[in-house]
């Protein structure tokens, strides 16, 4: 019997309680994303149901995908993003000006992907460290001037680093610890690593965000967590670290940045950190409401989309959509789009098709757009839909149209010519 690719967590990973409710109810997804790329064939599926801690408030995934199945082969590269190096720009700049990267300093990137939030720091003269375990992205960056090790971040890695390499001035793991289940060995190597005076600095989705932005596309098993400022506070005190500020940032359409010292550290606390679990208290997402709100409001987008999609299945004989990234593929399975959708496109394709129980939806390259029949085009890719309409005049110009599928399902033009959020 080959092994099980994912199992099914009964515990907080924050605080270990077992004190867990069923918040967001939604349709199992298969363990092969598209990130996972072209290579697999494998069919298993596994629930995609979000929990809510009843102790801490964390809001998780039960199931675990098995991580050397997701990210030895990872295919997503941070280059795809539209505008995510120049928001590293920005973060990098601010932590020049705050004094913590500077020449000579050491810099430690987990989750670092192809360097190139790393290559920022390296250019204003730090010593710079990647750790990812995607063998040839990782493989790619060191050959591309920043050293990275293609390996799981853990206690044991951190201690041999800072034996090797010294303690680091700042650590940085950005779009990541969502990623991982047991989230304690790697904040002891943090500790282990990153130096007395150390500063850590932690960006990922923000919850708050996911259910008053609808960002339903962010929720796949990949992201196994999503994480808000009262419960994170709490996590880190547990592991020797003291919150001292939290900002609410633009990437994935809402995300927040943790900066973190160790207790008892030289750096005063932000009136943020207070201010935003304040606001976390208000909106009702340690109570019900926020949950109830979110799961009524896609359960009307879903019909919604599936409507549209049936007109232009009775107007054209088929129906469309675009983007197939790992997001996009999950909006098919909780939108229960997958008997209606005959062809996705996508401008970087990681993957030919999209996985469905039983049938796959073939994914072709933007340029092919042209070749169909005007209609009613879903954009599943909804943060990019400006620029997907813009680039597609040709069909556009045939009577084509673009509707996105969140946070609403409005027509896009292209005429829009703000940047996307990264």
């Amino acid at each position: 019997m080959s092994k099980a690719l994912s199992y099914t967590r009964t515990t907080c990973r924050l605080c270990n309680s077992s004190d867990m409710r069923k918040a967001i109810p939604l349709t199992p997804l298969p363990v092969a994303s598209p990130n996972v790329g072209r290579s697999t064939n494998v069919r298993e599926t596994a629930d995609a149901d979000v929990w809510q801690c009843g102790s801490c408030g964390h809001l998780q995934l039960a199931t675990v995908v098995d991580p050397e199945f997701q990210y030895r082969n990872f295919q997503y590269f941070t280059g795809i993003s539209m505008g995510l190096r120049e928001h590293f720009g920005k973060l990098i700049g601010d932590l020049v000006a705050r004094g913590e990267v500077r020449p000579g300093a050491f810099v430690i990137d987990i989750g670092s992907n192809d360097g190139s939030l790393l290559r920022l720091a390296q250019e204003r003269g730090a010593r710079v460290l990647g750790i990812d375990p995607a063998v040839s992205i990782a493989n790619a960056a060191t050959e591309a001037g920043i050293p990275t090790l293609a390996e799981f971040f853990d206690a044991g890695l951190a201690a041999k680093i800072a034996a090797e390499h010294g303690r680091a001035d700042v650590v940085i793991s950005n779009n990541t610890i969502a990623n991982i289940d047991d989230l304690g060995p790697m904040f002891s190597g943090i500790s282990a690593v990153m130096g007395e005076d150390g500063l850590l600095v932690i960006e990922t989705q923000y919850a708050i965000d996911v259910l008053l932005k609808t960002l339903l596309d962010v929720i796949y098993h990949e992201h196994i967590s999503y994480f808000a400022v009262k419960p994170m506070q709490t996590f880190l005190a547990a592991h020797g670290f003291e919150l001292i500020d939290a900002v609410r940032i633009a990437p994935k359409g809402g995300s927040i940045r943790f900066i973190a010292q160790r207790k008892g550290g030289s750096r005063a606390v932000a009136s943020g950190v207070a201010a935003l679990i304040a606001e976390e208290n208000a909106a009702g997402f340690y109570d019900e409401r926020m949950f109830t709100e979110f799961n009524a409001r896609i359960a009307e987008l879903g019909r919604n989309i599936r409507e549209r999609l049936e007109a232009s299945r009775a107007q054209t004989g088929r129906a469309l959509a675009y983007g197939a990234s790992v997001g996009c593929a999950a909006l098919v399975h909780y939108f229960k789009l997958g008997n209606l959708i005959d062809a996705i496109f996508d401008d970087t394709p990681l993957t030919n098709i999209v996985r469905l129980e039983d049938r796959d939806i073939p994914v072709l390259t933007g340029r092919q757009l042209a070749n169909e029949m005007p209609s009613d085009v879903l954009v599943l890719a909804w943060r990019y839909a400006n620029p997907i309409a813009k680039g597609q005049e040709t069909f556009r110009g045939s009577g084509g149209r673009f509707f996105r599928a969140l946070p609403d399902l409005a027509y896009i033009d292209g005429s829009d010519t703000a940047p996307p959020a990264a």
